[in-house]
């Protein structure tokens, strides 16, 4: 993958290693040539990268040749890097990380799996290609697991799934750190971004993927009335969600935000009531929803959104609604005041991440434990 971008797979991969540094770890992380440098949240982990093809970039999700061509460069660079630093364990994170390792031959390693292929893959090609993507990423899915020591899945749904390919399955949820810059406020946020005082703001905050349901957002506007407005901040190309807010006739009630740097994210939540996180893909989960909370933003999501998470406690944090269902949807979006009662939102907000074991004290005892049982199994 390239590292560092605004996108929610690198945050919680980078957090990860910055977590097992911090706490003693030799972790190092191996990424493609680039990133982007406006997201610099994780500078500080100085990647060791792939020599630059400045020809050939991949910065957003999704199967490309570029990404294939650089795939096969870190085959290469699996091997050199484990003759040089002789590292006992290699973790993979997502699908093109395992088939490297498989390839190179460095066992032994461990798959961590972020998302299934199976289920994510037909989003990003035509729907009468569906059958046939279908397949394909289950064959990827079976490859990324065939050879790893154990597999490391980050929701229960992955779990489930991937246990009937590999039988040393175990759940590993991530640490997600809590913003250390305070916030601006609610009235200088909606400043910033052009954004009425008044009016209902619900964010969809992360990129544009045909899997993530982004037809569910402004569907659910468009059964709101006319005070609500969809804030979206996104690094993806805006066409087309402006293109369906138009066919429905609310372009006028969504307004896009950028998505580059911690600045632009405290902003945007800053200014929300209400964040939505819709998904059509299952198994991964959507680390913008726990970016949300962390910054203390009530959340509208589907069931397939959770993949499987009990959140607690979600009184006032969380409303889970059905899948696919824009009224559903819209029907959970409520003013931040009504929604909370007077609670502090980042208060609870963080506590349901600390309760449901998002943490690095939950996490690096968790991941050092079932590293050292994968490597002593192999």
């Amino acid at each position: 993958m390239p590292f560092p971008t605004p996108q929610g797979t690198q945050a919680v991969v980078g957090m990860m290693v910055r977590a097992l540094r911090q706490r003693g770890q030799q972790a190092h992380l191996l990424t493609y040539a680039h990133g982007q440098s406006e997201h610099r949240a994780f500078a500080d982990l100085a990647p060791r990268r792939l020599p630059d093809w400045p020809r050939v970039r991949a910065t957003r999700s999704g199967p490309s040749a570029g990404k294939l061509l650089l795939d096969v460069r870190m085959v290469a660079a699996l091997r050199e890097e484990r003759a040089r630093t002789g590292a006992q364990l290699l973790v993979a994170h997502n699908v093109e990380a395992a088939w490297a390792c498989a390839v190179a031959r460095v066992a032994p390693f461990v798959y961590f799996a972020h998302t299934s292929m199976r289920e994510e893959l037909p989003y990003y090609l035509p729907g009468s290609l569906h059958p046939i993507t279908r397949a394909v990423g289950d064959a990827l899915d079976r490859g990324s697991c065939a050879r790893a020591a154990a597999v490391f899945a980050l929701t229960p749904a992955l779990v489930k799934r991937l246990s009937r390919l590999h039988p040393h399955v175990r759940l590993m949820l991530p640490t997600f750190e809590v913003p250390a810059s305070s916030p601006p406020s609610h009235v200088a946020a909606r400043t910033l971004l052009g954004l009425r005082q008044t009016a209902h703001v619900a964010l969809y905050a992360g990129n544009l993927d045909a899997y993530q349901g982004i037809e569910l957002l402004v569907a659910a506007l468009e059964r709101k009335p006319a005070p609500w407005q969809l804030l979206v901040a996104t690094d993806s190309s805006a066409e087309p969600l402006r293109a369906m807010a138009a066919a429905r006739g609310v372009e006028d009630r969504v307004v896009f935000a950028p998505l580059r740097t911690e600045h632009d994210r405290a902003v945007a939540h800053a200014a929300a009531d209400v964040a939505l996180v819709p998904r059509l893909a299952s198994g991964g989960l959507p680390i913008k929803l726990l970016e949300a909370l962390a910054r203390g933003v009530p959340v509208v999501t589907n069931r397939r959104a959770l993949a499987g998470l009990t959140l607690t406690p979600t009184s006032a944090m969380v409303t889970v609604v059905p899948d696919d269902s824009a009224e559903a949807l819209a029907a959970g979006m409520h003013p931040r005041d009504a929604r909370l009662g007077g609670l502090d939102g980042l208060q609870v907000g963080q506590q349901v991440l600390a309760s449901t074991g998002f943490t690095a004290e939950v996490f690096v005892p968790m991941f050092r434990r079932a590293c050292a049982q994968a490597f002593e199994a192999r």
